[in-house]
């Protein structure tokens, strides 16, 4: 049951540490019984580690069970774990739909409760910014920060760490996006415009330069007229050595993005304990499989990377030792001349390549 709070809970060690006792509703049906035991053991099993002062087990234990039923119990005692684990953005998403969903609860829940909700609610506000997101076209998926939030219109709020924050809208080939900064304990309304373009299947609007940030133009060339009689290479290897060396390197940046992802996400939502290798030692709970099983996807998304980057650089530096060799034999319409330049954006990144053949 969500506990009487006793002191502000912006300091989450004010929350007494009994286990919840909220005990699961009866099922809505025959069709719900065999579901509906599977919530019942996860949230037992939450309860269990609760009292025992887990924390984070105990949030992994509760994450399970609303995975798979969104009951209003498993809302707020997975809220009261994560106050205590201190990941007050987690907590305000889950009292927020704890005190949007009691009033249509039938028995609805005691009035105590609802008041304990609500005080735990504004100690996990006070922690975090919160944005109001509106687009005049519902059905518009909204991202923010360029992760998915839900579709228009939203039930409430997103709740986000203080800071500055890129919210965009999408449907079809249709797009907009506004960056808003919103404090600790703010909030802060963004109306989305959506227009015509092709940025439709973008999770993140290009990063606009600054003036000041702007990268000066190349200088003209100087190098001399190439005499006649100078070699010319064909255009067929180099194309293909470009080529090759281009795949090469963006499938070397497309994994190592792909695993900066899954870091982030080892270090997040699968962190277990205080982060420390010995936080799975021997363990078999269901929290460190996934760790696990991440780790070795971490793995093999490295050793992709790395393969990646060898083989397209090996290809680039093939193809620029060809056209250098190319370059000391001569026909009457000059040399070739090949440029490969690095590129990176919010989606992706690789190297392009550009020349005179």
């Amino acid at each position: 049951m969500l506990r009487e709070i006793i002191a502000p809970i912006a300091i989450a060690s004010a929350l007494v540490t009994a286990a919840p006792a909220l005990a699961l509703a009866a099922p809505a049906g025959a069709q719900d019984e065999v579901m509906t035991e599977k919530v019942r053991e996860l949230h037992k099993e939450g309860n269990a580690h609760y009292a025992r002062g887990d924390y984070e087990r105990a949030r992994v234990a509760y994450l399970a069970a609303w995975a798979l039923q969104k009951r209003l119990q498993i809302a707020g005692n997975l809220a009261e774990a994560e106050m205590k684990l201190g990941r007050f953005r987690e907590a305000a998403e889950h009292l927020a739909h704890y005190l949007r969903e009691a009033p249509r609860e039938q028995p609805p829940p005691p009035p105590a409760e609802i008041k304990a909700a609500e005080a735990l609610y504004a100690a996990a506000r006070a922690e975090v910014g919160a944005l109001s997101i509106a687009t005049i076209e519902n059905g518009a998926e909204i991202l923010v920060d360029g992760e998915v939030v839900g579709v228009a219109p939203l039930p409430g709020p997103v709740f986000v760490e203080p800071g500055m924050h890129t919210v965009s809208a999408r449907r079809g080939n249709r797009f907009g996006a506004r960056q808003v900064r919103v404090e600790k304990g703010g909030e802060a309304s963004v109306e989305l415009e959506l227009a015509d373009g092709n940025l439709g299947a973008s999770t993140k609007p290009p990063p606009v330069a600054s003036p000041d940030s702007a990268a000066p133009a190349p200088p003209a060339s100087t190098a001399p007229e190439r005499p006649a009689g100078a070699a010319r290479a064909p255009v067929v290897p180099v194309v293909i050595g470009g080529a090759l060396g281009v795949v090469g390197l963006g499938v070397g940046v497309g994994f190592t993005l792909a695993a900066n992802a899954k870091g982030t996400e080892i270090d997040g939502p699968l962190r277990v304990g205080d982060g420390s290798r010995s936080a799975c030692y021997q363990s078999r709970s269901a929290a460190c499989a996934r760790l696990a099983e991440a780790v070795d996807d971490l793995d093999a998304l490295t050793s992709a990377a790395v393969v990646g980057y060898v083989v397209g650089g090996a290809a680039l530096a093939a193809t620029a030792g060809y056209v250098l060799w190319s370059r000391s034999a001569g026909d009457s319409e000059g040399r070739a001349q090949v440029t490969a330049a690095p590129w990176l954006a919010p989606g992706g990144g690789g190297v392009g390549v550009a020349g005179r053949f």
